[in-house]
């Protein structure tokens, strides 16, 4: 029975068998015949035409070519000589089984073809693995590709988590940039307010003075009309004293435009924080993302813990700007979620260290179990209540600081505190870690710092 509608048949070449009884002298005529040029091997079959082995060129040639072989083995049955293992596979196998086939029993160097057989074991004709191993390269090409493709959407998922964590954090903090926002805003509408009242009254001063130079000035004005406008000169003075209270206005000029900047810093702040980078092209300073960072998360900071800079000068870095911020927020923001008691100290410091600029971020807050330490930057993973966090803030902050060429690790000890250390490549990453090439590979465990410096210790 014929299977007719096999893919397979496309590589198939109904090559007339052999027999297993004609000798070694017409198998040489059959090879030297016009049409069996593309031959490797031909098949051997016996009387129910079903394949028992495979002659190769090759092999025939070893044998004619040494002296007297012709004369020795030519009237030879070529049973004699033949494989009595080619590789065998059915028409009803699927192409992939059949490409796996050929491959796994395939010798170097390739010498003979393979046989094929109909599905009740018949023989059907041969299959070139030159034939298997382009459909393998062309399957490669597709599957590349398909893996090409995927990457990119992998690519394009990450960079949405990356932004949608970053606004997730930003929404976080909204409600605390609000209030500090309102603070001076609040005393900037005061001082507008109090300064609308001094210039009414400035004004008022101006006015009356006008009236007097105007009274001097005219013939007609009585001595009585002088001395009226000279009293409402003199009781307005009373209550506004030129000198002192235009030194106060001043001042209040000076501390609305220091609150005006107070704003336009945390508005700065809040822009630079959130900004989409797509290349890590810029030369950034790491302290001013500091800062940045700072002021964004300052209201969740400010009742929770003291905040001490110890800022060694670092060279600039290529990096995202904004990327990094946001690990700086997340981290910061975590060591004071991590803080339950009102001794609350947060040490930030920033040195070099070989070809790395490196932050450090430590509290004194409550530490990581030793049973967390592992699973820490993986995606997802949270001790936090319900509805306090995704479990993706470590996890994505590990991803950035990779893709930079980085590396993020950290020192804890249960009771006491975490210090986390993040270090960036000074001169620009390989082409191989790039934030626009993300690694793939899984966070390994993190390593424990190798410092003499202890975590911050809380007071007695």
């Amino acid at each position: 029975m014929l299977l007719m509608s096999s893919p397979l048949r496309a590589l198939l070449d109904p090559v007339p068998p052999l027999t297993a009884d004609m000798s070694l002298t017409a198998v040489t005529e059959r090879f030297q015949a016009g049409g069996f040029e593309r031959m490797l091997s031909l098949a051997i079959v016996d009387e129910d035409h079903r394949p028992i082995g495979l002659m190769s060129r090759h092999a025939l040639m070893e044998l004619l070519l040494n002296k007297y072989s012709r004369d020795l083995y030519g009237k030879r049955p070529i049973h004699n000589f033949m494989n009595p293992l080619p590789i065998i596979v059915s028409l009803a196998e699927s192409t992939t089984k059949v490409i796996s086939a050929v491959t796994s029993q395939i010798r170097t160097p390739i010498i003979e073809d393979f046989v094929f057989v109909e599905v009740d074991g018949r023989y059907a004709g041969l299959g070139y693995v030159a034939d298997v191993l382009k459909l393998v390269e062309q399957r490669l090409g597709q599957r590349n590709q398909a893996l090409a493709h995927a990457n990119q959407e992998i690519k394009a998922s990450q960079a949405h988590l990356v932004q949608s964590e970053k606004m997730a954090a930003l929404g976080q903090m909204v409600a605390g940039v609000a209030h500090e926002i309102n603070t001076p805003l609040g005393y900037v509408g005061n001082n507008v307010q109090m300064a609308e009242e001094m210039l009414g009254q400035i004004h008022t001063l101006v006015e009356a003075y006008d009236g007097l130079f105007e009274g001097l000035l005219s013939e007609t004005t009585e001595p009585h009309d002088i001395e009226g406008r000279i009293q409402t000169i003199t009781a307005i003075r009373q209550d506004f004293d030129a000198v002192s209270d235009l030194a106060d206005l001043t001042e209040l000029f000076n501390d609305a435009r220091f609150g005006l900047k107070q704003i336009s810093d945390i508005v700065l702040s809040l822009k630079n924080f959130s900004r989409v980078d797509r290349a890590a092209t810029d030369q950034v300073d790491l302290i001013e993302n500091i800062e940045t960072a700072l002021t964004v998360g300052y209201h969740h900071l400010k009742n929770k813990v003291t905040i001490e800079k110890r800022f060694e000068p670092i060279p600039r870095v290529p990096c995202s700007p904004s990327q990094i911020n946001q690990v700086l927020l997340n981290v910061m923001t975590n060591a004071a979620q991590a803080i339950d008691h009102d001794q609350g100290k947060l040490l930030i410091r920033t040195y070099t260290r070989g070809e790395f600029a490196c932050i450090s971020i430590e509290d004194n807050g409550s530490g990581i179990p030793a049973a967390h330490v592992a699973h820490i930057f993986e995606p997802f993973y949270t001790t936090k209540k319900v509805g306090e966090g995704t479990g993706l803030g470590l996890s994505i902050s590990y991803r950035i600081i990779k893709d930079h060429g980085g590396d993020i690790r950290l020192a804890t000890k249960e009771g006491v505190g975490t210090r986390f250390e993040i270090s960036l490549p000074i001169t620009s990453p390989t082409a191989q870690s790039t934030p626009d090439t993300p690694t793939a590979r899984m966070p390994s465990p993190p390593e424990e710092l190798l410092t003499d410096e202890p975590v911050l210790a809380r007071s007695a």
